[in-house]
């Protein structure tokens, strides 16, 4: 029997409410502009947490080129240090129809649906991928934020004695944001756990790269990919918008009359504010329907 640790993300409520938050479609297609798999036809499913393994490797390094897309990143390293700290951070799983197949011959490594976590970058610098990752935040912030952005970033990234959390927040489009509330909670409690450990996981600054979509005639209106993440903005120390409408097979798309157009809104936060984070997002998906 595998001794793999998985987590609760189910919601205690009433049928017709689970229909939307407990029970998650997964659309059988190809991907569409942004690297997310759409489709037409709906298959009900239910899904759990579980600290990353091994076996999840091809999945998250999938759904983490959907956030990076084409940039100059190794995914596959970047993959690897996620797994190495499985204990902080979940993927998102199929539940097995039986419980007692859960063994190495059946371990659900078919699919990762999503995937949570924050990885400290400041500790980890001299890291290949997180060189990349440092750089392309550098180079987006040159190219896209105002000056006191830049300098903000820039500050952040070069102080070894203030370290930085880059959060991962990724999943296959038709996942519904109702599951991040748990998944969140459970990173809320295994980063107090390691903490208490004396871990590196106190973060002075948090980074944030959420997905989104410019919406409307003149591209004003933004549309998040994980609409929990909307709220989040307002707490943000400072943003930068990106286009990535170039790094993508197709950059718009029709949506309600208007032009969509695939991009970036970069976050920084103060790392104190990560308990208030978890609470916005609660607050959003518990507010009305998110998708």
């Amino acid at each position: 029997m595998s001794n793999k640790k998985h987590k609760e993300i189910d919601h205690e409520e009433s049928e017709s409410e689970s229909e939307s938050e407990e029970r998650d479609y997964e659309k059988e297609s190809d991907l569409d502009s942004d690297g997310n798999f759409v489709g037409d036809t709906e298959i009900q499913a239910d899904f759990e947490g579980r600290n990353p393994e091994d076996c999840d490797f091809h999945g998250i390094k999938q759904l983490l080129r959907q956030l990076f897309l084409k940039t100059n990143v190794d995914l596959g390293a970047l993959t690897e240090i996620i797994i190495s700290q499985n204990y902080i951070g979940s993927v998102v799983k199929q539940c097995l129809d039986d419980p007692d197949d859960d063994d190495d011959e059946n371990d659900g490594s078919d699919g990762v649906f999503g995937v949570t976590t924050v990885i400290n970058i400041t500790k980890r610098k001299q890291e290949p991928a997180i060189k990349q990752v440092t750089a392309l935040l550098l180079q987006l912030a040159e190219e896209n934020a105002k000056d006191d952005t830049k300098a903000l970033i820039k500050k952040i990234l070069s102080d070894d004695a203030n370290h930085v959390g880059f959060v991962i927040n990724e999943r296959i489009l038709n996942i519904p944001a109702a599951i991040s509330v748990p998944l969140f909670s459970s990173l809320q409690s295994e980063l107090d756990k390691a903490i208490q450990k004396n871990m590196p996981y106190t973060f002075q600054y948090l980074i944030w790269i959420c997905k989104t979509y410019n919406i409307g005639e003149d591209a004003s209106e933004i549309l998040y990919a994980n609409q929990e993440e909307k709220p989040l903005e307002d707490e943000a120390l400072a943003r930068f918008d990106v286009d990535v409408s170039e790094q993508v097979e197709l950059s718009q798309w029709d949506y309600e009359g208007g032009a969509m157009t695939p991009g970036r809104r970069i976050l920084i936060f103060e790392g104190k504010k990560f308990n208030d984070l978890v609470r916005l997002i609660k607050e959003e998906v518990e507010s009305g329907p998110v998708f």
